[in-house]
């Protein structure tokens, strides 16, 4: 896209683009009032119809006060505005943007393609047996279609060194593991293609390496008061508190997954025995936890006073109508939601969310002296190759590692 662009021909791109993906009418016509705020706001400072950072940061620092610390959750005004001012700079130097709102029906992305990614999607499936693996691939070709459409192109016969290149640029913002996982299966599709004659060039030759060190990051300790402090901040009297309550418990006492609590079902709750019976998303493996009183109780408390009467096999279910299955990122903002209300914060650089609570359920086994292998079965990973990240948040266990200075001379 032309770099030089009026911000009003930024804006109609910007526009024309969200229609092409098929989004909602109503976000667009939202999305229009937030660029048209805008537009007013710049011609009336600068006198000029242009767009530069510059002018857009300032627009969120005099109109929304952004960036500011909010004591629950930032406005939702403030962060449309925010999106809003982020997209038309992607649209300026990428042609793209990207896409956060999600659109609950299918549309056809695949350009002339159809055949083959289905082809693609098919193969990845019968080679390792899991759903969420093809989504997330789905997902990852998709994204890349969605680049390709916006410039015209009409399929994997337009492909170019270029194409590849700037598509690449166009992921700078998103984070490292993110970058390489879409990277990774955007050349395991070309390779997928050139091998099967799909087309006579390898293009995976193209994509650049990204390499990510693997945990490198130390989770954020959650103290017993800090735990306590947050189950007393929510309010279970009424139907959200309910439900959140519930949820947050299940990370807290059985170290459950985000991905898990949200696609908890009631077939899993297996009252007679007093257990969750479950299979993972994230690993396939069956994992079958005790149904203590504390979270039997508050599930009970949810489903009967709480739950909305509405046909599904799914125990969460999202507060307003439509009624859907929760989705994993909402059970971590219901944690964020929680630790800002009641003034938790964790130092910068940690691993925060739901999964610091797993961490936190992984830390109180180690300390109770749970053998590995033990624990590794307890959190529901395949090998205990997978648990032994968590063995940074054992601080008494490493304590016991330490060497005393008379045995450390003794080694020079």
């Amino acid at each position: 896209m032309e770099k030089n662009l009026t911000l009003t021909a930024l804006i109609d791109a910007f526009i024309v683009e969200m229609e092409r993906l098929d989004y909602s009418k109503s976000l667009i016509r939202h999305v229009k009032k937030d660029c048209r705020r805008f537009l007013e706001y710049v011609l009336e400072t600068t006198n000029q119809d242009i767009f530069s950072e510059e002018i857009g940061v300032r627009y969120l620092s005099e109109k929304f006060n952004y960036p500011a610390h909010y004591p629950v959750r930032t406005p939702d005004r403030v962060l449309e505005a925010v999106r809003c001012v982020r997209r038309l700079g992607e649209m300026q130097l990428f042609g793209a943007f990207r896409r956060q709102w999600s659109s609950h029906k299918e549309t056809d992305w695949y350009l002339n393609d159809r055949r083959i990614v289905n082809a693609y999607l098919n193969g990845v499936q019968t080679a390792d047996h899991r759903e969420s693996t093809k989504a997330l691939r789905k997902h990852n070709i998709k994204r890349f279609y969605d680049f390709m459409g916006f410039r015209g192109l009409c399929g994997i016969s337009d492909v170019s060194a270029k194409l590849i290149s700037d598509y690449t640029l166009s992921l700078q913002g998103c984070a490292p593991t993110s970058v390489q996982q879409m990277l990774s299966t955007l050349k395991n599709y070309f390779r997928f293609l050139f091998r099967n004659s799909y087309c006579t060039k390898d293009w995976s030759s193209c994509i650049p390496k990204v390499s990510v060190k693997q945990n490198l990051t130390i989770p954020a300790l959650w103290e017993k008061n800090e735990i306590e402090l947050l189950m007393r901040s929510i309010d279970r009297t009424s139907p959200v508190g309910k439900r959140d309550y519930a949820v947050i418990l299940l990370a807290v006492q059985l170290g459950l997954r985000s991905s898990d609590i949200a696609g908890l079902k009631l077939e899993s709750l297996k009252w007679d025995r007093n257990e969750i019976d479950l299979v993972q998303y994230k690993t396939g493996k069956r994992l079958i936890h005790p149904l203590c009183d504390d979270v039997g109780w508050a599930i009970i408390d949810y489903l009967r006073y709480a739950r909305p009467t509405v046909e599904s096999d799914l125990v969460f279910l999202t507060a307003n109508a439509p009624y859907r299955k929760l989705k994993s990122p909402s059970v971590s903002s219901i944690l964020t939601k929680y630790t800002r209300l009641c003034g938790i914060t964790k130092p910068s650089g940690t691993t925060k969310g739901v999964h610091s609570l797993r961490h936190g359920f992984a830390r109180r086994l180690l300390e109770q002296g749970t053998p590995l292998p033990e624990v590794s079965d307890i959190m529901g990973h395949v090998s205990c190759s997978s648990t032994t990240p968590y063995l940074k948040v054992d601080v008494e266990g490493l304590r016991k590692c330490t060497l005393s200075l008379p045995e450390v001379m003794e080694f020079e």
